[in-house]
Formats: C-alpha cells, structure tokens, sequence
C-alpha cells in the first residue's frame, strides 16, 4: 500500500468536510469531489503517471450553486448517470448533472477554467442541517436525514417526496441503504440504530440496548447484563457513518461504547442480516479511540487459506476502514483484530473517507485542508472473488410479526359442527312451531301517596264565560254595552273575593296595579267571571 497527500489548496486551505468516488473508472483515472466550509463543490481527476508512478492531480470544475458550508457530497452509483448530490448546513440538497455542452466562463479570475459543465437539476430542502445522504442502489432515489430530526426519500428524475418521516430521533447523522433494495438503517445522536422498510418509510425495529454475555475486552471484564450500545452526544464528529456491506450481509456501525465499570470501550459492532430480528450485535471489533465514520471496499475477497478464523461465518472476505479523528483500522470479516492501522497523518481530525469502484483507491480528508490517498495492490490484500462464484444470499428475516390463524383439531372442528347443528335445528323448530313469547317479570306497583286535604272551597264555583275575546260586531247595541261595561279586575279562580275588596287589594298593591297597566298596554281585556 502506497501513500500520496499532494500539497495543493483542494479548497483554499479550508477544512475539507467530505469526498467520494465517482463509479466510474477510464483508462486509470479517476474522478472525486470535495467540499468544505466554502460554498462550492469542486470536481478533481488524478491518476499516476509512468515510470515513477507519480501521482497528479488536476482540476475539472467549480459548482457554486450552495450560500453556505456544504457537509455532504455523494455521486450516484450508476456510472451513466453521472449524477451528484451534494447537502449544505442551511437544510438545501443540489441535485448537479453532467451536462454535453460546453462550460461557461468562470466569473472569479482566480479560478481556473472549468473543464467539465456540472448543471444543477433539481434542488430539494430539509427544514436544518443536512447531515447525511445515501442513493438507492439503482441511482433512483435520494435518502437523507438532518439536523430537523427528519427523514427524506426523493424520487431524483421528478422531485417526489416518496417518504416524509418527520421526529424520526434526535438528530440522525447517518444513514445506509440496503443493497437488496428492502431496508433503510439510520444512527442518530440520541444513541439508536432504526432500520426501516424503504418502500413505505415504516419503521421496523430499534435497537439502544441490548443484554450481552459476560466477556473480557481488553483486560476488563464484561459482566453479564444491559448494555447502552452508542456513544454519547458527546462524540466529536458531525456524522455516523455506518454501512451496509456490498452482499447486504453485513451492518457496520461506527460509535459503539461499552461502559464497562469506569472505562469506556469503544470500536464498531457488526449486525448479522440474518439476525438482525434479534436485536443484538454479534460482534464488536475494538479500537482506542470513537469511530464515527465506516467506509466498505465494494470488492468482495476469497477466504485467506490456510486459516480456520471466520467469526462471521460468511463464504468470502469483506474488507473495510473505520475512522477515528486520528486513526484509520482497516478491518475484515475473517479476522478478529484490525488487519491494517494508520495513524497520525494529518494535524487535524479527519472527517471522510471513500473508496474506488475497483477497490484500488481509499482517500480520506480532514479538517487541515488535504487529502491524503491510499494506493492498494490487490494481490496483498486478497485473491479477489468474481461475481459469479458468489453463492445465493440466504433470506432476510421477518421483522415484523404476522399473526397466523390457528388450525382448529379435528375434535374441535367437530364440536363446531355440532353446535351448528343444534343452532340449525333450533332455527328450523322455532319458524314451523312459532317463537314462544317470553313473558318478563311484572314490577309490583308502588302505591300513590295520598295528597294533602285540600281546604273548603265555596259552594258556588264560579264559572268562566270568556277567556279569548272575541271580535265584536259594530252595532249600536255593542257600544252602548261597551259604554256601560265595568273595569276589568283581577280575580283569582277559586277564591271569593268582591269589588270592593279587589279594588282596595289594587289601591295598597303597587305592583297589581302595574300588572293591570301592561296588561292594558297589551291590548288584553279582562272579563268578569260570572258565579
């Protein structure tokens, strides 16, 4: 393995916050891209140059389209597509397309001369910070998460929004798609692992704790009990890198801590696909300091011969790195200690790393502003294994529980029918003999309760002659009777009471009087009652 770090401003001596790989190699070039906290993405070629192997970079193109520091960039996987996202800290995802026609003038003077059109497509929006993207393994689709506790899935050639799962955890930094196309696994801050169904957005299961058996790790003993599986938000880094392996088989997640006693230990766990439904990693690989960032080789290897060590119980080798802010482990799925370790290359911490499509080149960047690349023979690490020599993978599990119907027994399929036929019988019964009346219980009567004696009322009760008055005709009969007729008075029914003595009640009474004023006011008339 070979190290180059070229001295040369990537992005004006600023702090260099991601890099990938395009999928894409031609005649040993290769193409990657970079941001940092400036605005731009930039596109750069390198390769080596005979008989010394030299390695030159040089530049292809500068996009600025983001309006502050860009903390992601991703190409898609599809070489043809020639597709790149990036995303920015104000929430703003770019979708940039390679485009046939010639570049236009650059506007800066201090800039070189773009080389290649990048144009932007479509842009989409988190509500804060983009912390992470992930393609679909068609190059599709575009998952992301953000610092607004969110999860996005767009549609790329539309700009549909398939899935919004908004308060998904606290501050979600990273993400991984399956290869298989089923599943959508994120780590967040909030110390949990969520694996989702990536067609509907469905969350499937959770993990934070997990009860692991006891185990010496490092010279500490391990009791057996509950543990918390993720660092803290204490970690110094923007991001938790885990990832899928290219089989699917495999999940390595960064940031694992055990808190063993008073010590903290830390390295990346490894989940089984096949026993992801158990909710419990199989295997912790140690390191000395927090990983934050996994980075798989997508070249597959054949078992090393000659040893009998495969913890992971897989046919072939799967190679990867893990990143600490100063140390990079190179780890496979054969062997349980760290096969490769590099350490104090760059005065900064480091914050991305990205391989090759062939598995040739691993680059990693950091917060100095360069870019140190790693080149890797690949008969040193592994005879490579070619698709076709791969055997079927097993199936996923079922991570959600169907309930199955219960198959009754013979004996209670019989009992059924039976009961059937006696309801049967009974229906027959009851439609040619008639339904018998079901007669309820009579509730007792309670007896009334005698009311009060009533006093003597007068022999004579009077009698009421009017109660509506009526029209009367306009004759002379009728004014003249009018003309004689008394005053109104109030009489109350039942009692016997004179002129003169309702009368005086109404002088003493203010409040029969007034009663009398509205009800002439009114237009009611009040009749005597004859005895």
């Amino acid at each position: 393995m070979q190290q180059y770090m070229p001295e040369i401003c990537w992005h004006d001596r600023k702090g260099i916050l991601s890099v990938d790989f395009h999928p894409l190699v031609k005649d040993g070039r290769y193409r990657i891209a970079t941001s940092s906290m400036q605005k731009e993405v930039r596109i750069w070629e390198f390769g080596y140059v005979m008989p010394r192997n030299e390695h030159v970079v040089a530049f292809l193109a500068n996009m600025a389209c983001h309006n502050t520091s860009i903390n992601v960039v991703r190409f898609a996987p599809v070489a043809t597509e020639n597709l790149l996202a990036s995303g920015d800290s104000e929430g703003r995802i770019v979708i940039w397309s390679l485009s046939d026609q010639p570049p236009a003038p650059t506007p800066d003077d201090d800039m070189p001369v773009n080389k290649e059109n990048w144009v932007r497509q479509r842009v989409l929006n988190h509500e804060e910070d983009v912390s992470a993207l992930v393609w679909s393994p068609d190059g599709k689709m575009l998952a992301s998460v953000g610092h607004d506790c969110n999860l996005l899935v767009h549609e790329v050639s539309t700009g549909k929004r398939t899935i919004c799962l908004r308060n998904l955890r606290n501050f979600p930094n990273g993400i991984t798609w399956d290869p298989r196309g089923k599943y959508l696994i994120t780590l967040s801050k909030d110390r949990k692992m969520d694996i989702l169904d990536c067609v509907k957005g469905t969350k499937l299961k959770s993990i934070a704790m997990a009860e692991l058996p006891a185990r010496s790790i490092g010279g500490l003993h391990a009791e057996a009990k509950p543990y918390r599986l993720w660092h803290d938000d204490q970690l110094a880094s923007f991001q938790r890198g885990l990832q899928f392996s290219p089989c699917g088989e495999l999940i390595v997640c960064p940031a694992a801590q055990l808190e063993v006693g008073t010590q903290d230990v830390f390295g990346v766990w490894i989940f089984k696909r096949t026993e992801i439904d158990k909710e419990k990693p199989f295997a912790l690989l140690p390191t000395e300091k927090a990983t934050f960032v996994v980075r798989m080789c997508p070249v597959i290897f054949k078992l090393v011969d000659g040893e009998k060590q495969n913890y992971s119980g897989l046919p072939y080798r799967i190679i990867w790195v893990a990143l600490t802010v100063s140390q990079i482990y190179f780890f496979d799925s054969q062997h349980m200690q760290a096969i490769g370790y590099i350490d104090n290359i760059h005065y900064n911490s480091l914050t991305d790393a990205s391989w090759s499509s062939d598995g040739q080149q691993l680059v990693v960047s950091s917060l100095e502003g360069y870019n140190s690349f790693f080149r890797l023979t690949m008969s040193e690490w592994g005879e490579v294994l070619a698709d076709e020599q791969r055997p079927p993978p097993p199936p996923s599990p079922q991570l959600i529980k169907v309930r199955k119907r219960k198959v009754k027994t013979k004996e209670e399929a019989g009992g059924d029918e039976e009961r059937s036929s006696e309801t049967d019988n009974a229906l027959s019964h009851a439609m040619t003999q008639g339904t018998p009346k079901h007669e309820t219980p009579k509730t007792p009567k309670t007896p009334k309760a005698k009311r009060p004696a009533i006093a003597s009322t007068p022999t004579s009760t009077p009698k009421l002659t009017k109660f509506f008055p009526r029209p009367q005709e306009k004759t002379a009969e009728n004014n003249e009777a009018g003309a004689a007729q008394p005053e109104p008075q109030v009489i109350t029914i039942g009692d016997e009471q004179t002129e003169n003595s309702a009368s005086t009640a109404a002088k003493d009474d203010d409040s029969s009087v007034q009663f009398i004023e509205v009800r002439r006011q009114r237009r009611v008339e009040l009749t005597t009652i004859e005895p």
